[in-house]
């Protein structure tokens, strides 16, 4: 193993490059800082730095000059080593990812990374510039032939390609690389490396690195090593041509033997960060300087360049051979083998030991006496092939915000506001502001608790911060919509649980925990609820009552992700239960939440929208394609929020990234929705794609009537009317096409009569009559199902107040017969002693005070009143709520308008039985007479102000409306009315057996009552 020498801080944590200078005595390093510094060796502590802009993202050095692509979207040249301007060789229109020179340094090429792809050749002397276009996704890397020949790139799009640079033709194509979308989303730079004489090119390709031969672009080879399966990203040919080393993701670095292919010596580094940049020293091939990731410099020496790796006590045996071995034998041994020393030593050192090295020193005599050693057979090369490679699972993530990591980023922006997080050097702190400031004032907080999650609703602000072995991971939440003066609280988790994932709902806060626990507060700070989850959880939205969960429910194919979710509601029920997500081939979540209306939605990485469609079984249905409005292959877009009325798309359009800047603001476009069916470009899918989208974004009107929202019914017709016009428009095509069938087909789609009226006048006036006369049997057969959709619901609502009549008179007659009872027992009870006596007069005491508390005289008061003993202690909220109550003697009888009602007699009540519809009419029978129950005497008397109260109500809504009040009236109340129904009637009710057959004749009011469609 080399020696390294201690890693030093040369720039910044990101991309970072190195070069020597032609003599090998200076290294050149440049960073994410934007500095270009100069070291003496790698132990100089005082390097010159040199300023060329905000970042440097390659540097190369050639003939006392170095030059130096950066952010400006330039390749600049400066002198050595005072680092002084020597011009602007070339502009790009984004930044450079590599940059290299030849031999002679005459010509430098250079790679567009993020814009067009484009590699341009530039002519140092006079600045000609040659474009090779081509490639569809960012370059990474770019190698010139030493031949002056051929031009080899790579690139995100999985390919490496060959170019003739006198014609700027493309030569070859290789399709062998993985398929990213960023050159930050890549574990290999591929950084290409032709062999000293242009033979052969070296590309770095997963766990290998193949050799392709310039004359027939095939592969004839390839440097791998048994022991070693991470990936490959960076290489450097020696000086001599010799030797190639390569710099891995894992933090490897390996050295071959190009003629041999073996590997000579490693290294591994100390924290195991990925390797962004090696380079031989080009006078001394046993020393390799290295950058890694975290912008560290580090030097390796004494390379074995001879592949020794023998342990110590290997060599100790080998030093014990040599004291006892007679040199003159073993000269006549290596001599009768034909092989020198130098040559048996080399040949020993690959992975593997002489056998006469090893023997035991006893057997030294008897090699000597054989005078012959037979050489070790070879050992047969094993090549291992790599096995499954599971899928990194996605890590948890908060919709609405960007990396954590990035110094400046919105922490959540959303339809309410927006908080912004700043990690500087300067300041921690965390900015929030409202779109509508009638909410509430922006906030300004100092970050001192490290917080990284956050949600923002119309009531409050929730914050969380993640542990560390002394603090725990902890929650906060600013509720400002509260009343009082403690706005602010703050819970930890307990310990080993870290938060991973917050949001919040209308009045409550949902917390995702790393113990796959989900975990209900109020807003206030009670904890509500909790349960568990079946796997790590991704993220977590909310809308008002609704709570969305991703989670990972196994591992997935090779490059997907295998994500469950779960919609519930926080009283309990679930709408959709852990269900796979669908995603588009090899993509990751990128956003989920719901439509301004309470409508699931998603985005995966490939930009993909989908919405669920509660109509057709809680399926996904793709609504948008956001990459289909991007200029360039590596832009995107980032999601703000979603409305279906109007159909918006809100987003940030992002160039070149998947998120946007803090700075600039960026600005929010507005993308369309569009279904993807087949053949778009016809009339016929145009329409049928307006129908279906114009139906999908209304379904939440449905989902609002089930949950008790109330809306204007003018928004359903404004909505219905473009899926209406896009059928009558689908069922003209039809026709004018000789397709009847199709068309009458669009009119069973059609909900309104007006506009299957429309489609028999516009079938007549094309004179397809059959087509009309199909479309006439389709109205009257929609005619008739409407109208036993109604007597359906008609007969449901009287047999539901029937019912619930029943129910209230056998209440009122058990209540009756209880209290009969209680007196029966109270009149045997009086002969036990004056006790019990004075027990049984406490009820008719109770009912005179509260009666004679309403201001009128009680006619049925039976005993003497006295006066009511002064109330103590939470009696006063007793007498207080009873005065509330509003008696019936107090309400005045006035007809105030006609009603509809049952005939009455004074002592019978018609009673509605079940209704059963018939072909011709309906028939009602008429229940058996009884006498007058409690609830009807209070009927009668309170009926005109149940008729104020609710004027548009009809009979049947009105009957269960004061079933209701007659239950809720206070228990002393109901007693009064039970005392007057008996009073009508002498002598105790009692349940009739037989019931009076009903009349055969249809009484016209009571079927009135029965069928009223007001």
């Amino acid at each position: 193993m080399p020696c390294c020498s201690p890693l030093r801080y040369a720039h910044s944590e990101g991309l970072t490059s190195l070069c020597y200078n032609d003599k090998g005595k200076y290294i050149l390093t440049c960073g994410s800082d934007g500095d270009v510094r100069i070291w003496e060796g790698a132990e100089d502590d005082d390097a010159i730095s040199h300023r060329t802009g905000d970042k440097a993202f390659c540097v190369t050095y050639k003939n006392d000059r170095f030059y130096v692509a950066t952010d400006t979207n330039t390749v600049q040249a400066f002198t050595f080593p005072d680092g002084s301007t020597d011009g602007i060789l070339a502009r790009f229109t984004a930044p450079v990812n590599h940059i290299c020179l030849n031999q002679e340094g005459t010509t430098l090429v250079a790679d567009q990374g993020n814009n067009d792809f484009t590699i341009k050749i530039v002519e140092v002397a006079t600045g000609a510039t040659k474009k090779c276009e081509g490639h569809e996704a960012p370059v990474l890397s770019v190698a010139l032939d030493p031949k002056q020949e051929f031009l080899a790139s790579s690139s995100c799009d999985g390919s490496v390609q060959i170019w003739k640079l006198e014609n700027k033709e493309k030569v070859k194509k290789f399709q062998i690389l993985p398929k990213v979308g960023d050159v930050s989303l890549t574990k290999s730079l591929c950084r290409l490396c032709w062999e000293k004489n242009g033979q052969f090119l070296y590309v770095p390709v997963e766990n290998e690195i193949q050799i392709y031969d310039r004359n027939s672009w095939t592969t004839c080879g390839s440097f791998q090593n048994s022991q070693f399966s991470g990936v490959y990203s960076v290489l450097d040919i020696s000086p001599d041509g010799k030797y190639l080393a390569a710099g891995c993701y894992d933090g490897h670095i390996l050295v071959f033997d190009i003629k041999t292919k073996m590997c000579l010596d490693r290294f591994k580094h100390e924290s195991g960060l990925s390797i962004m940049s090696l380079s031989w020293n080009p006078q001394n091939t046993t020393e390799i300087a290295f950058c890694d990731r975290e912008g560290q410099l580090g030097l390796l020496s004494e390379i074995n360049l001879k592949g020794g790796n023998q342990s110590s006590d290997e060599h100790r045996v080998k030093e014990t051979i040599g004291i006892f071995e007679d040199d003159d034998d073993a000269d006549l041994v290596q001599a009768s083998n034909g092989q020198s020393k130098e040559e048996d030593i080399h040949e020993d050192s690959n992975d593997s030991t002489s056998v006469s090295a090893l023997k035991p020193l006893v057997d030294d005599d008897l090699a000597s006496e054989d005078g012959e050693v037979q050489p070790p057979a070879p050992l047969p090369t094993i090549v291992e092939r790599p096995g499954f490679t599971p899928t990194r699972p996605q890590t948890a993530f908060q919709p609405g915000s960007t990396p954590v990591h990035l110094s400046s980023r919105f922490m959540m922006w959303n339809a309410v506001g927006i908080i912004k997080q700043f990690n500087t050097e300067e300041e921690e702190s965390i900015d929030i502001e409202f779109h509508n400031t009638a909410i509430h004032h922006a906030m300004h907080l100092t970050n001192s608790a490290g917080y990284t999650m956050a949600d923002v609703s119309t009531e409050a602000v929730v914050l969380a911060s993640p542990g560390d072995e002394s603090t725990p991971s902890k929650l906060t939440c600013m509720h400002f919509g509260s009343w009082d003066n403690s706005k602010e609280w703050t819970i930890p988790m307990n310990d080993g649980v870290e938060i991973e994932a917050v949001t919040i709902g209308e009045d409550w806060i949902a917390v995702a925990s790393s113990d796959r626990i989900i975990r209900i507060f109020s807003l206030g700070g009670l904890q509500r609820d909790l349960f568990s989850i079946p796997g790590p959880v991704v993220c977590l939205s909310a809308h008002t009552n609704q709570l969305l969960i991703a989670y990972h429910r196994g591992m997935g194919l090779p490059g997907e992700q295998c994500l469950g979710v779960h919609l519930m509601t926080v009283e309990g029920s679930a709408e959709i239960n852990h269900q796979h997500l669908p995603l588009s081939p090899k993509s990751f979540l990128a956003w989920m939440g719901f439509s301004a209306e309470g409508t699931p939605v998603y985005m995966d990485s490939e930009g993909i929208v989908r919405m669920c469609n509660r109509k057709f079984g809680m399926s996904w249905v793709q609504v948008a394609n956001t990459k289909s409005h991007t200029k360039g292959k590596s832009d995107n877009y980032w999601i703000v929020s979603i409305h279906e009325n109007p159909q918006q798309l809100r987003c940030i359009p992002c160039k070149g990234s998947r998120f946007p800047p803090v700075l600039p603001r960026p600005a929010v476009g507005i993308l369309p929705f569009q279904i993807p069916l087949c053949q778009m470009s016809t009339e016929k899918s145009q329409y049928e794609e307006t129908f279906l989208r114009t139906q999908l974004m209304s379904n939440h009107l449905q989902f609002w009537n089930t949950i008790g929202y109330q809306y204007d019914t003018s928004i359903a017709n404004d909505m219905a009317k473009p899926s209406q016009e896009a059928l009558m428009k689908l069922f003209a095509l039809s026709a004018r096409s000789d397709r009847e069938f199709r068309a009458f087909e669009v009119c069973e789609m059609m909900s309104e009569p007006h506009t299957l009226q429309l489609a028999i006048k516009y079938a007549c006036r094309l004179k397809y009559m059959q087509l009309a006369e199909r479309i006439s049997e389709l109205v009257q057969r929609k005619s008739n199902e409407e109208e036993e959709e109604e007597e359906q619901v008609v007969i449901q609502k009287v047999q539901r107040v029937q019912n619930y009549s029943n129910h209230v008179q056998e209440d009122e007659e058990m209540e009756e017969e209880d209290k009969e009872f209680d007196e029966e027992n109270a009149d045997t009870d009086n002969t036990a002693g004056p006790l019990l006596n004075l027990k049984s007069k406490g009820k008719p005491e109770v009912i005179s005070q509260s009666y004679s508390s309403s201001g009128r005289s009680n006619p049925f008061k039976v005993l003497t009143p006295q006066k009511p003993e002064p109330t103590k202690g939470t009696q006063v909220f007793d007498s207080m709520s009873k005065k509330k109550q509003t008696s019936p003697g107090q309400i005045p009888l006035k007809n105030t308008r006609p009603v509809k009602a049952v005939k009455r007699t004074p002592q019978s009540q018609g009673k509605i039985t079940s209704v059963k519809p018939t072909n011709d009419e309906n028939r009602i029978e008429e229940s058996q007479k009884k006498p007058k129950s409690a609830f009807d005497m209070w009927f009668e008397d309170t009926k005109s102000q149940l008729l104020e109260e609710f004027p548009e109500a009809d009979e049947e809504s009105l009957i269960q409306n004061a079933a209701e009040r007659f239950r809720s009236i206070p228990k002393v109340e109901r007693q009064i009315w039970i005392q007057k129904s008996k009073d009508g009637d002498s002598k105790k009710r009692k349940r009739e057996e037989e019931e009076s057959p009903a009349p055969r004749k249809l009484n016209p009011k009571l079927a009135g009552f029965a069928f009223s469609k007001d």
